[in-house]
């Protein structure tokens, strides 16, 4: 499930068309996304630092996730997240979040895409890598997650990866 998230708070529908010889039109809901106040400042602050150093940063997500809609209220950034873990412009460090991000208070991350070349265009995309942590975070904590990515003071891309999961039990690492 993904969504572009940050400045405002619906929720969008895709319609998929069937093949000509099973004409049928299937719709999935994709969640609603909602910033609580508290955690907008923070979410506009890791921004705010990222740009000013030209690297990306780091935060925990904490909220709740239901079949409808994902509800963030409140963020941690993670000291030195980019910087002390050797990320490069799309490739912000993983070790912290994946340790620090976990449930029951966290469900799930955020970070900025800056890039260090020439290109002054945010990304606003989860990278190949992205992805992987995405699923390494679901593997470890056994259940979906909240990822999110910031591509400027007030937008951001969402996912729910993987959809569908249910969770489980895990004891902490």
């Amino acid at each position: 499930m993904r969504s572009d998230v940050l400045s405002r708070g619906g929720g969008w529908a895709i319609a998929l068309i069937g093949a000509a010889v099973c004409p049928v039109v299937m719709q999935a809901q994709l969640p609603t996304w909602v910033i609580d106040s508290a955690a907008r400042p923070v979410l506009k602050q890791l921004w705010a630092s990222s740009t000013a150093a030209r690297t990306e940063r780091v935060a925990c997500l904490a909220g709740r996730i239901a079949p409808d809609t994902v509800w963030i209220t409140d963020a941690m950034p993670l000291a030195g997240s980019a910087d002390s873990l050797g990320a490069d412009s799309l490739g912000a460090g993983a070790e912290a979040s994946l340790a620090e991000c976990g449930p029951p208070r966290w469900i799930g991350t955020v970070h900025t895409h800056i890039r260090s070349t020439d290109d002054p265009e945010p990304v606003a995309r989860f990278s190949p890598g992205d992805r992987a942590v995405m699923s390494t975070w679901a593997t470890r904590w056994g259940r979906k997650g909240a990822f999110c990515i910031l591509h400027s003071a007030t937008a951001a891309h969402c996912e729910v990866y993987p959809a569908g999961t249910q969770a489980r039990q895990v004891a902490p690492p």
